[in-house]
């Protein structure tokens, strides 16, 4: 989360991402990614800021695919004790 605080904090500075791409060691996607999650947030840097870790995390971690609603890995779960026996 320290990466991410610094490039909200160097890019409401003004500073652009080639820049901080060269500052933090970050690549330059995952920049212009955290920046446009942030934007679409609507919020200052200060209100960024106060948010706890935990908090930014879940804003900025994108969500895990369900894989057992697959249909193939119901399939897969159903067969799984018996091949376990075997």
């Amino acid at each position: 989360m320290n990466k991410l605080r610094q490039i909200i904090r160097l890019y409401s500075q003004g500073i652009g991402t080639k820049r901080i791409h060269e500052m933090v060691s970050t690549s330059r996607n995952t920049i212009k990614k955290y920046i446009r999650i942030w934007q679409t947030l609507g919020i200052g840097y200060e209100e960024f800021n106060a948010k706890s870790d935990s908090d930014l995390a879940i804003i900025f971690t994108p969500p895990v695919a369900r894989i057992s609603s697959a249909p193939r890995m119901q399939i897969l779960q159903t067969l799984l004790p018996d091949y376990c026996k075997r």
